[in-house]
C-alpha cells in the first residue's frame, strides 16, 4: 500500500473540509461468516484510500450482544473477537488450513451460525497459541495483559458466563454476583485456562486492528470511533461496578435508560441499559468513564459520543416500566464530567451525536467544549424552516450525513416520500422532475460533500444507492438488525472515481 501523508489536522478533531465513509468491519464482504479486522479490513482501507477520504466511520468494536447490538454489548472495553479473521490465524500457524478456510459467506451475518461456526476456531487457536511462548506474537501478547488492567476481569466475567450457560450475572450464585473476595479468588484458579484462552482470543482482535488501524493511518485515513452512552446489564462493567449503577441489591435495575416519543417510535424507545450513579461516578472523579474513553481512543483516532444529549440530561424511566412513556428528564452530569475529560484529554477527539429531543442546555455542553455535531439531510424536512438538518441551515462545526447507521438507506426513504414532499425536497436539492433514484441519491450526496459541514460522511448503502434489505438497524424494532453485508465486489474503481471527483469539487480533496 502506498498513500499520501496528508497535512496536520486543522483541529484536533479532523482537516478542514474532509469527508468519509460509514461502514461497520461486520458489514464488509469476505469469506468469513462476518465481515472481519483481517484481509477483509485492508481491503477497504485500501479502496478507501482511493477515493481521497480522510475518515472511516465505524459502529463500536465491541461485540454485539442482546439482539446482536454493538451497543449492547457484555463488556465495553472488549474487541470483537467475532471479527478476526482466521485465515490470518491459519497464516500464523495457529489453525490448520482444514476446517478453517472456505466457509460460505451469505448476504447477511447470522450471528448463532457465525458465532456456532468461529468459537471452537478461534478456541483451537488460542490453546495452541498459549502453548507456544516462542510464537512472534508472545511478546506483545505479554505486554496487553500487563498493560490493560480491564482485561483480567473482564474476561472472568466471560469464563463465568461460559460456565454458566451464559445465565445473567444476576442469577449466579450469591457469592459471585456480589463479589465476595474469597469466592472470587477461588473461582479465578479454577477457571484460570479458560481465562487464558480468553485474553489471547482478545489479543487476536487486538493484533488485527492495530494492523488495519496502522494502515489507514498511513494513508491520511481517520478511524472515527463510536462510543454508546449507556452500558447492558449484562456485562463486565456493571458486574464489576454494581455500585456505579442504578441496581438493587439483587442486581436488578432499579432505573433505566431510554428517549421519549420520537422520529423513531411514538412511544418512545427503551434501551433497557441501567443508569448511572452520577454521583457515585463524580466522587472518584470518573474513573471509569476515563478509563472507557482511553480505551476507545487506543482503538480510533476520534470518538462519537452516541446520545450526547444525556451528558445534559438523561431520560429516567422506571426499572420496571415496559414503554418509555412515563418517563421524565433528569440533569446529567453536565461541565463537570467534561471538565474531567478536559484534563484527561486536552485536544478533546470527540464528536457530540446531538440528534433528537435537545435544548438550550445541550447546545451549549456542545459549543461549549468545542465539539462538532451531526446533521443529517433525512431529517431537514418537518416543515420547520429553522430545522437545523436543512442545507442553508447546515453549519461548519458539523459532520453532515445522508444518513446514519439508525435510517433507511437514502433511496428507500426518498421512494417512501409522498409525492408533494417529494417536490418539496427535489426543489430544495435541484433532483431534476423525473430523475431516477440514482440521480436523485447522488444528488444527496453531492448536497452533503458541497455543504458548509467541516466533515461530510456518507453510509456506504447510499454510495451504492441501495435499497430495502440494506437497513443496518431500524431502531423501532430488536428485530434483523446489524446483520448487512456490503455486496462482493462494491468497492470498485469506478465508484472510488465518482467519489474523488465529487469531493475534489467541493474543497475535500487532500490526497
Amino acid at each position: 500500500m502506498v498513500c499520501d501523508d496528508l497535512p496536520m489536522a486543522a483541529t484536533p478533531t479532523f482537516p478542514s473540509r474532509c469527508f468519509g465513509v460509514l461502514l461497520h468491519p461486520s458489514s464488509l464482504p469476505g469469506r468469513d461468516a462476518i465481515g472481519t479486522v483481517g484481509t477483509d479490513a485492508l481491503d477497504f482501507v485500501d479502496w478507501l484510500a482511493t477515493t481521497g477520504a480522510t475518515i472511516w466511520q465505524i459502529l463500536p468494536l465491541t461485540m454485539n450482544g442482546q439482539d446482536d447490538s454493538p451497543y449492547f454489548s457484555s463488556s465495553a472495553f472488549a474487541g470483537n473477537p467475532w471479527l478476526v479473521d482466521v485465515d490470518q490465524l491459519v497464516d500464523q500457524g495457529l489453525l490448520d488450513n482444514t476446517g478453517a478456510r472456505g466457509f460460505v459467506s451469505d448476504a447477511r451475518v447470522h450471528f448463532d451460525a457465525m458465532r456456532d461456526h468461529k468459537r471452537p476456531l478461534l478456541w483451537m487457536a488460542a490453546e495452541r497459541f498459549l502453548a507456544a511462548p516462542d510464537h512472534p506474537w508472545r511478546a506483545g501478547f505479554e505486554a496487553f495483559v500487563a498493560e490493560s488492567d480491564w482485561l483480567a476481569p473482564t474476561c472472568h466475567f466471560f469464563a463465568l458466563k461460559d460456565l454458566h450457560d451464559q445465565a445473567p450475572w444476576w442469577e449466579w450464585p450469591e457469592s459471585i454476583r456480589r463479589r465476595r473476595t474469597n469466592a472470587l479468588n477461588r473461582s479465578r484458579d479454577e477457571l484460570a485456562d479458560e481465562i487464558g484462552r480468553w485474553q489471547a482470543i482478545l489479543y487476536f482482535f487486538e493484533v488485527q486492528w492495530r494492523s488495519v488501524r496502522t494502515a489507514a493511518n498511513a494513508c491520511g485515513i481517520r478511524i472515527l470511533g463510536d462510543l454508546p452512552i449507556y452500558v447492558a446489564d449484562d456485562s463486565a462493567d456493571v458486574w464489576l461496578h454494581q455500585d456505579q449503577f442504578t441496581l438493587d441489591d439483587a442486581g436488578a435495575k432499579t432505573l433505566q435508560s431510554g428517549v421519549p416519543p420520537d422520529y423513531f417510535s411514538a412511544k418512545g424507545q427503551m434501551w433497557r441499559n441501567p443508569l448511572y450513579r452520577w454521583d457515585v461516578m463524580a466522587a472518584d472523579g470518573y474513573a471509569w468513564w476515563l478509563s472507557r474513553l482511553r480505551r476507545c481512543l487506543e482503538l480510533s483516532d476520534v470518538v462519537r459520543i452516541d446520545h450526547f444529549r444525556a451528558l445534559s440530561a438523561y431520560w429516567e424511566v422506571a426499572g420496571d416500566a415496559t414503554d418509555a412513556l412515563g418517563g421524565r428528564w433528569v440533569e446529567g452530569p453536565g461541565q463537570d464530567f467534561l471538565d474531567a475529560v478536559r484534563v484527561e484529554f486536552p485536544d478533546m477527539p470527540f464528536v457530540a451525536e446531538d440528534l433528537g429531543t435537545l435544548d438550550e442546555a445541550v447546545y451549549e455542553l456542545r459549543d461549549g467544549n468545542g465539539l462538532p455535531g451531526m446533521r443529517v439531510i433525512q431529517f431537514g424536512f418537518d416543515g420547520l424552516p429553522d430545522n437545523p438538518h436543512l442545507p442553508d441551515s447546515i453549519v461548519e462545526e458539523c459532520i453532515v450525513y445522508t444518513g446514519t447507521h439508525d435510517n433507511e438507506p437514502i433511496a428507500v426513504w426518498w421512494n417512501a416520500l409522498d409525492p408533494s414532499w417529494r417536490a418539496e425536497v427535489a426543489r430544495v436539492y435541484q433532483i431534476p422532475p423525473g430523475a431516477d433514484v440514482g440521480r436523485a441519491v447522488w444528488s444527496f450526496i453531492e448536497a452533503a460533500i458541497g455543504s458548509r459541514a467541516v466533515a461530510a460522511v456518507i453510509p456506504m448503502q447510499d454510495l451504492l444507492v441501495l435499497g430495502e434489505g440494506s437497513r443496518m438497524n431500524d431502531p423501532s424494532t430488536p428485530i434483523g438488525n446489524w446483520g448487512w453485508r456490503m455486496p462482493p465486489r462494491s468497492e470498485s474503481p469506478e465508484l472510488a472515481g465518482s467519489l474523488r471527483r465529487l469531493a475534489a469539487r467541493y474543497g475535500r480533496l487532500y490526497s
